[in-house]
């Protein structure tokens, strides 16, 4: 029994953590705001506009 609860943990935790992938704010700040983050990290010529996020 022990074991069977382990694995239903460990397989819940498995299938949850895509769920997260998705930024929280996504929906709640306006896109004039993301708009502006982004020019400013062109300005700045950030690093993380090289990082991919496709393969989430």
């Amino acid at each position: 029994m022990k074991k069977a609860i382990q694995t239903a943990v460990l397989a819940s935790l498995l299938t949850s953590f895509p769920a997260f992938a998705r930024h929280p704010a996504e929906d709640i700040i306006d896109p004039d705001a993301w708009e502006m983050i982004g020019q400013n990290m062109v300005d700045a010529d950030s690093p993380h506009l090289n990082l991919d996020f496709t393969s989430m």
